[in-house]
């Protein structure tokens, strides 16, 4: 284990942290806020900036540079795990969230674009803590990780960071340096937030309320600035551009990049997006109909449900309309579609589109196997043969046992099985708003401390798509490695 090199990393993580909460120190100062909320700001950036100092002096420029898989998977667990810890004080030291576990609930919520919250009156928040929550959602929406690679030293083996932190079974460069391909993604990310937050603003809205709503869209959280979240603004525009957006920020972001530069080709042929179009398209009808014959009246359009399923599957959470007392089918979709989240490469939850097309692949494909058992078929997904299909497959499996490990927790204090399994799902698939009594006319205020910390360790798994987290806390990943046998050659 190269600890130097964990100790590298983190500390400048930190250090990017003390640098990120003085931003939001700086909209206390603008709206004239009183001094404990500036001053909890910048008691957390000192923090952050104190423990970068301690921990680089163990470190130094010459240390190794060079790490691997397991290497990465620590770095960016302990990355999210300081950024959680840390970037909840604001809220605590400042006394508007008495409680430090609820504090740690919300951020670990920002950071992971989960949106669920504990807050019961959204707007008694100060501004600054409403622009750090929005704003967390920001930063951890391509990840932090991804945002450092681009301005790290260049090492072969910084790839390693980015697959343990980026959503989805694969990551794909577009470039064949990773330094650039960071440093292209995240442009490609703040570029779209900007279109979208002048977007809002022309939509009548104001300067704060639109870049809060831009960066909630555009790390898919949902946390909203209102207590009736969008529905507040009551705007078919601002409805049209959020819902556009969240889908927009849920596909890949690599499929971006080949429009800018012309490459139409692979944006036609990606079998993800066509999946994942498909379907929202084909659900939204769905759904639409479910409702419509299952009221006398329905006042429900086909905008509301589409913007309901635009923030559902792309692990928004939005709080629009109150879907749980739409009809269970209805419901059950809503579930699903928070289990599958979107694509590769983007900012949404959920096991991921490519996951489901394997799922679905595979089960044709086993199915033809036993009608035709010498039948030999190619696995494609994209255009791409899977010759190994034993890392998603194992994926699912861990994420079933997972699951179920989480939602047997969540039951020891929640005694209703529809609060506990929705809790559960909206947790690890970081989706924001459950069911029943913790719908998304609702909040989290009203769950025992020992789920939400349940919860909250649920949504780092979720955001990190397990294996890090699970890395971390086993016992093989902090052994040394046994060093290889020096072979002689008697044959020369």
């Amino acid at each position: 284990m190269n600890y130097k090199m964990i100790f590298y990393v983190l500390a400048r993580m930190l250090k990017l942290l003390a640098g990120l909460l003085v931003v939001p120190m700086i909209v206390s100062l603008i709206y004239k806020e009183p001094s404990n909320v500036t001053v909890a700001f910048l008691a957390a950036s000192i923090i952050s900036f104190v423990l970068y100092s301690t921990i680089n002096t163990i470190t130094d420029d010459d240390s190794e540079r060079d790490f691997y898989k397991r290497e990465g998977f620590v770095i960016v667990t302990l990355t999210w795990i300081a950024f959680s810890l840390i970037g909840a004080l604001p809220f605590y030291l400042s006394g508007e969230i008495p409680s430090y576990i609820d504090s740690l609930f919300e951020t670990v919520s920002g950071f992971t674009t989960t949106g669920s919250t504990i807050l019961q009156d959204i707007e008694s928040l100060s501004k600054s803590l409403l622009f750090w929550r929005s704003f967390t959602h920001f930063i951890g929406g391509m990840g932090v990780i991804v945002f450092a690679l681009a301005i790290l030293p260049r090492s072969p083996h910084t790839i390693h960071i980015a697959k343990a932190e980026v959503p989805g079974p694969y990551f794909g460069k577009v470039v064949s340096s990773m330094k650039q391909t960071a440093r292209y993604l995240y442009g490609i990310y703040i570029a779209l937030t900007a279109i979208l937050f002048v977007l809002l603003l022309s939509g009548g809205i104001g300067i704060f309320d639109s870049i809060n709503l831009a960066f909630s869209t555009a790390g898919t959280g949902g946390f909203a600035p209102r207590n009736l979240g969008i529905g507040y603004y009551n705007s078919t525009y601002i409805t049209v551009v959020i819902a556009i957006f969240m889908l927009i920020f849920s596909m890949n972001l690599s499929l971006i990049y080949f429009i800018i530069f012309k490459h139409y080709f692979k944006v036609l042929k990606s079998e993800e997006l066509r999946w994942f179009l498909g379907m929202i398209s084909i659900l939204s009808v769905i759904m639409f109909l479910d409702i419509y014959r299952s009221y006398d009246t329905p006042n429900h359009s086909l905008l509301d449900v589409f913007f309901t399923v635009s923030s559902i599957v792309s692990t928004t959470g939005f709080t629009y309309n109150d879907f749980n007392i739409w009809p269970v089918f209805s419901k059950m979709i809503i579930l699903i579609l928070m289990l599958v989240g979107g694509c590769t490469g983007g900012t949404a939850g959920g096991i991921k589109i490519p996951r489901l097309i394997f799922f679905i692949k595979n089960a044709k494909q086993s199915i033809g196997k036993a009608l035709n058992p010498r039948k030999i078929s190619m696995f494609k997904i994209d255009g791409k043969v899977i010759k190994d299909t034993t890392p998603l497959a194992n994926y699912l499996l861990l994420f079933g046992f997972i699951f179920v490990i989480i939602l047997f927790l969540v039951t020891f204090q929640i005694n209703d099985f529809e609060d506990a399994i929705s809790l559960t799902v909206t947790s690890i698939s970081n989706a924001g708003p459950a069911f029943n009594h913790f719908g998304p006319m609702s909040n989290f205020s009203a769950i025992p401390y020992f789920t939400k910390v349940i919860l909250c360790f649920s949504m780092l798994l979720g955001r990190l798509e397990l294996i890090p987290l699970v890395v971390f806390f086993s016992a093989k990943t902090w052994t040394k490695r046994r060093k290889k046998a020096k072979t002689t050659n008697f044959h020369k």
